[in-house]
């Protein structure tokens, strides 16, 4: 699975956090996402860093719509910068 990229909503704990750990094992790129939980999403980044993964995080609350412009935006720059990618997987 490597050169792959996924992007988890929220990512930062439980189940998001979870998939984000076994994926980053297998060697896929995550972006994982966080409402309010800032600190425990730069934990979840550090521990698949500390494993020598890849990954980045970006705030989003998907409740409030008017975020998702841009959000999208800022993916897009995260994987260009982070991936050299236009895309997830």
């Amino acid at each position: 699975m490597t050169d792959k990229i996924a992007l988890i909503i929220g990512g930062s704990r439980g189940l998001g956090r979870n998939t984000a750990l076994h994926l980053a094992r297998a060697g896929v790129g995550i972006v994982l996402t966080y409402n309010s939980q800032a600190a425990e999403a730069e934990d979840a980044v550090a521990e698949i860093e500390a494993a020598g993964g890849e990954a980045a995080t970006l705030q989003l609350d998907t409740g409030d719509t008017g975020q998702f412009d841009d959000f999208a935006t800022r993916l897009a720059d995260t994987l260009e910068q982070r991936w050299g990618s236009t895309a997830f997987d």
